[in-house]
């Protein structure tokens, strides 16, 4: 074929029309309106650090989630890893240890470039400064550890650095959810030669000011390695409470609130002409320990029979303003490997006076009461006397008791208390992160708190810390280990976590995933004409849907 100058022109004219459509397809999905109008988001809570290696609470971290990244981040819509520092990554075949490809073109907000040092560095940083026994457990399995936290070495000799890329670690015993526990903030990474007070990491957002319990505001970063956010700045402001935060969102101080009063929900849902709300299903329940070693929770069928009483959906409707899905096992269904088919536990009153026949807690002229403590609180205070009303039409008696949080932590910690409140948040994306900690027998008085002890239950959770070569066997072994404990009923599951947000109409992407995170890049905008076409259609967060 002749090419001839008129082709040429013609040839260059589609060209140049392909990009004018690309560029205008670029510009819309990150165009920011008033001018780069910065994203006023409201957190109920205080923050005192957004040093990641010292976050110790959800507000903390969701600020801190702006400006540092893991090596891997937590995918809610696949419901799975996905790369984020690392572009691979992959475990050895005995499971003990995992190497890391690290991204090639990625820079710190200080404008350095990223490399696998600077990874080790910041890791043992965390090790370094974090008090928190979470941390510790975090690298628990990490050879080197404890030998690290207890002074005789200057270095986590099992993090090595393979070459500028390449991180491995190695572990001292198999540990599939390693990978999973890179999420958390431990694990994110800062610029450690940059010695300043809050250092520089590699998110889509870098520090403009922070103001320890007031707020913090960040600004897109040009550099970002990723998709860069479409919001231009972003500015957390801090509420006492949640009423506070409501009321600053009615009075048009803040485009969003992580999260409204209970008692709001309904009366909020009825009106949602110049509001959104956003329902999250987050990966933490709402239950009540037992101390399996001290009577009377050291009769099986008791604690049975308990988990038998409890009308679990009452409760939510009645106490928790509608918000929380009813628990009938030990994993929330925002957790990976959620088994729908799980039967569990729910009211049964029949059940449980079969059960309650076959203890002797009925045999004693004055049958002991029940103590169902918990930190001082309304809400708290509220779950314990539904608990007692519940219990006591089974002639099982309760007092509820309130402590301050320091005690109860205190007593809590050193398994003074035996039928007591416990709120548990995964601290990674994954079945573990419930069943080992609190189940496992190596956890007893760290953080498995019940003193629940089971062999089997042991066997098979290392055996799924083990499997690395199949996630569906992975999962089977995890949810037989789920199934195991919930019959032996070391706990009365109550609620799974959800959390409601409230939104402005033109605000989109937003969602708290199930670590109560916020995806940065797909938050957004709307301007008003484009609202009209699109909002009629969306449908994602009205009517107010788990």
């Amino acid at each position: 074929m002749v090419v001839t100058r008129k082709r040429l022109a013609i040839a260059g004219l589609i060209i140049a029309a392909g990009f004018l459509v690309l560029w205008g397809i670029y510009t819309a999905a990150v165009h920011t309106t008033a001018g780069g109008r910065v994203f006023q988001f409201g957190l109920v809570g205080q923050a005192e650090s957004v040093d990641p290696a010292r976050v110790r609470n959800n507000v903390e971290k969701l600020m801190a989630s702006t400006m540092y990244e893991p090596l891997v981040r937590w995918d809610d819509q696949t419901q799975s890893l996905k790369p984020c520092l690392a572009n691979n990554w992959g475990y050895a075949k005995d499971a003990k240890s995992i190497i890391f490809a690290l991204e090639a073109d990625v820079k710190f907000h200080s404008g350095r470039r990223l490399n696998a040092h600077d990874v080790k560095m910041s890791w043992e940083r965390s090790l370094r400064l974090s008090d928190s026994p979470v941390t510790r457990s975090l690298f628990s399995t990490v050879v080197g550890t404890e030998e690290f936290i207890n002074g005789s070495a200057q270095e986590i000799s099992g993090i090595k650095v393979l070459d500028a890329h390449t991180l491995q670690v190695n572990l001292t015993e198999p540990d599939s959810a390693f990978v999973y526990k890179v999420t958390h903030p431990a694990f994110w990474v800062v610029d450690t030669r940059d010695a300043i007070e809050i250092p520089p990491g590699t998110g889509p957002y870098k520090l403009d000011r922070f103001n320890a319990g007031e707020g913090l505001t960040v600004k897109a970063f040009r550099n970002y390695h990723g998709l860069r956010p479409a919001i231009a700045a972003v500015r957390f402001i801090c509420y006492q409470d949640e009423n506070q935060g409501l009321g600053a969102f009615k009075a048009g101080e803040i485009d969003a609130l992580d999260s409204v009063p209970r008692s709001e929900v309904s009366a909020l849902q009825a009106d949602t002409d110049r509001h959104r709300l956003v329902k999250s299903p987050l990966m933490g329940f709402y239950a009540y320990a037992m101390n399996v070693n001290k009577a009377p929770y050291n009769q099986l069928n008791l604690r049975r029979a308990i988990n038998y009483c409890i009308d679990r959906d009452l409760i939510i409707k009645n106490v928790m303003g509608g918000v929380g899905q009813p628990a009938r096992g030990i994993l929330p269904m925002a957790v990976p490997g959620y088994n729908r088919a799980l039967q569990g536990y729910t009211l049964n009153t029949e059940k449980a006076i079969e059960l309650l026949a076959d203890t002797d807690y009925f045999k004693s002229v004055n049958p002991p009461v029940l103590q169902a403590t918990y930190n001082t609180d309304e809400g708290h205070a509220r779950v314990a006397l539904a608990l007692k009303n519940q219990l006591e039409t089974m002639q099982i008696a309760v007092q509820p008791t309130s402590l301050s949080w320091e005690e109860y932590e205190k007593r809590m910690t050193s398994m003074q208390l035996d039928f007591f409140r416990l709120g548990w948040d995964a601290d990674y994306p994954d079945a573990d992160a419930f069943l080992y900690p609190l189940f496992h027998s190596s956890q007893i008085g760290v953080t498995n708190l019940t003193g629940y002890r089971n062999p089997q239950v042991d066997r098979i959770l290392d055996a799924a810390r083990a499997e690395t070569q199949s996630n569906t066997e992975r999962i089977k072994l995890l949810r037989r280990a789920e199934q195991i404990i919930l019959d032996d009923a070391p706990m009365l599951w109550l609620v799974q976590k959800e959390m409601v947000s409230i939104i402005r109409p033109d605000v989109q992407g937003f969602k708290l995933d199930g670590l109560g995170l916020v995806n940065w890049s797909n938050l957004r905008f709307q301007e008003q004409h484009q609202q009209q076409g699109v909002e009629k259609v969306s449908g994602r967060t009205v009517p107010l849907t788990p």
